[in-house]
């Protein structure tokens, strides 16, 4: 692993290099410190020898005495070089400015060029970095950027980067940092990074969450949401480094005000968002000289993606901007509501036994106004939605909690199914109702016996078609999207008119009645389809809309990215069967 420094004066050689090292010993990687010259000729990167040159730049000696006077290992050896020195006072202030020794390798190299700027991603990426520190660009209050080449390397894939700024003199003593949490940010990384700088220098760490002035609880809600994110991104190893502060403020900049001076040594924020860095930057207190001494610095991480996951991340941000999110509370009211929905209780089983009920009537009559009724009775796209909600949330407890109570109700559907069909035939027998299944009629004895003729309500489910997956992705979506927004329930009865969940249950009951297994399994294929396409589809909305995990990175839960392979897959299988079972009839 390799840390690569990039400064371009000398002011940021002496107040970056101390972290830059401290961030590089922490993580067990080298270190690269990368000085930049613009000069005639095309841009190029070297590495810069032990003896410095004649005319060498100040910055490649303020950069190697600093790298000679903080390190006692790496290709630099003890010894002072040669050339153009710099001056007695400004090397004894740059080692009285080291904090401790570091025992890690360290290179120097240049960066020259007419327009070192525009090419800095390209050659710095031949160092094979896995975390770049660079100085944060100069933000004005209205918040411009004054310079852009930090910009372009953030798109460094699998490489970390920090954007960094230190007004003050360097670390003496014990280090102290604080990590702001925030909804939507890369909490897990910022928390890794300031865990690792605290264990390795004895240092502590404070977790900071800053929560809206809501009323008298807002400091509660805040804590409580605070250690919450701590136990569930930190390892119970790393979770006693961390104290939990909780600032109540309206705006970032006003808790960023609150910090006293001395209170920490370092801020660290993680996101991948530009917006919200710049912001940060911002609104980090910045002193005049009689301050700078205790003013802390000011780090904003940002996470290196693998060129898939900076597609991923670019589609995320693209349905962020064009879909409406969800707020927190609607979140928080969401899940809730589903979660409650979704229990295996009397309710549930009452509507799912009148909702079957209802429907075998309706196809044996052949009713289609009774069968729409009894999709509206039916209790199961809510679980089957809840299902996709825990999978688009990684909500472990929810997804077994809905996807239990839909194979119950599914039981319960199909049981129901058989015995109606039991009575019906029984019935039938004793001449109290007519018969549901009539034989077709054989043109010989010798001819192979034909199917029954059932209902043409119960004949169309026993058939599935490749437009039924299209309408159950297309329920699943609308009821996700529906669900989410209260002004939408209206929507939802059309919804559960288009899944059409329990009247294939029911027909697959009253086919297996009567011995007809294979054209039974064909209303079991259709229920399947529904119910796969709409956890899909519910589970790419919720998604869309803002619901997605807080946990990110290693530690993340994979099992949600399995389910939604799998569900892909089945859905191709599905297709697949559909077609050639369609086909075979012709």
């Amino acid at each position: 692993m390799t840390t690569v420094l990039i400064v371009t004066q000398p002011e940021e050689v002496r107040h970056l290099m101390p972290w830059a090292m401290m961030l590089a010993d922490s993580r067990g990687s080298e270190l690269a410190v990368v000085v930049t010259q613009r000069k005639k000729g095309d841009t190029r990167l070297s590495e810069l020898p032990i003896v410095a040159a004649s005319n060498e730049s100040e910055l490649a000696q303020h950069a190697r005495s600093a790298i000679l006077a903080r390190t006692q290992s790496g290709n630099f050896p003890d010894s002072p070089a040669s050339g153009h020195e710099l001056s007695e006072d400004e090397v004894e202030r740059t080692i009285a400015d080291a904090a401790l020794p570091f025992h890690l390798p360290a290179r120097l190299y240049q960066l020259s060029g007419e327009n070192w700027a525009a090419a800095i991603s390209h050659h710095i990426s031949e160092l094979t970095p896995t975390l770049l520190v660079v100085p944060a660009p100069a933000i004005a209050r209205d918040g411009n950027v004054q310079q852009e080449w930090q910009s372009s390397l953030l798109n460094a894939p699998d490489c970390d980067v920090v954007l960094m700024r230190d007004d003050a003199v360097a670390v003496t003593g014990q280090l102290s940092v604080a990590v702001f949490l925030r909804d939507h940010a890369d909490n897990e990384k910022a928390l890794s990074y300031s865990a690792n700088l605290a264990a390795r220098f004895e240092g502590k760490a404070t977790a900071v969450y800053i929560e809206p002035a809501i009323g008298d609880d807002a400091e509660s809600i805040g804590r409580r949401q605070v250690d919450a994110d701590l136990n569930r991104l930190l390892s119970p190893r790393l979770r006693h480094l961390f104290t939990s502060h909780v600032i109540v403020a309206s705006s970032e900049e006003l808790a960023l005000q609150q910090i006293k001076p001395g209170d920490y040594d370092l801020l660290i924020f993680g996101t991948r968002d530009l917006k919200e860095m710049r912001r940060f930057l911002q609104a980090s207190p910045v002193g005049g000289a009689e301050t700078l001494s205790s003013l802390p610095a000011v780090a904003v991480l940002h996470r290196g993606v693998s060129f898939s996951g900076y597609l991923r991340n670019s589609c995320d941000n693209w349905l962020r901007s064009f879909i409406p999110q969800l707020s927190r509370e609607e979140r928080i009211n969401l899940v809730s509501r589903i979660q409650t929905s979704s229990q295996w209780d009397f309710d549930f089983v009452c509507l799912i036994s009148l909702a079957t009920m209802i429907a075998c009537l309706g196809l044996a009559e052949n009713s289609g106004a009774v069968i729409v009724g009894a999709m509206l009775v039916a209790p199961l796209m809510t679980p089957i939605a809840g299902v996709g909600l825990g999978v688009a949330h990684a909500n472990a407890y929810l997804t077994k909690v809905a996807f239990r109570t839909a194979l119950k109700g599914f039981a319960t559907a199909i049981l129901l199914g058989v015995m109606f069909g039991i009575v019906v035939q029984g019935c039938a027998k004793l001449g109290w109702l007519a018969p549901l299944a009539n034989p077709a009629p054989t043109i010989s004895e010798f001819a192979p016996t034909a199917a029954k003729a059932f209902p043409t309500e119960m004949e169309n489910r026993m058939r599935p078609q490749f437009y039924d997956l299209l309408i159950a992705l297309a329920s699943g979506v609308a009821a996700a999207y529906a669900m989410g927004r209260p002004n939408l329930y209206s929507a939802l009865p059309g919804v559960a008119i288009a899944a059409a969940l329990v009247p294939p249950i029911a027909t697959s009951g009253i086919a297996f009645a009567h011995g007809e297994f294979t054209r039974g399994a064909g209303a079991l294929l259709l229920f399947l389809t529904n119910m796969v396409t709409i956890i899909l589809g519910t589970s790419m909305v919720f998604r869309a809309v803002g619901i997605r995990s807080q946990k990110a990175g290693p530690n993340a839960a994979r099992w949600p990215r399995y389910t939604l392979f799998t569900l892909v897959v089945l859905s191709v299988l599905i297709t697949i069967v559909i077609e050639l079972k369609n086909r075979s009839a012709v």
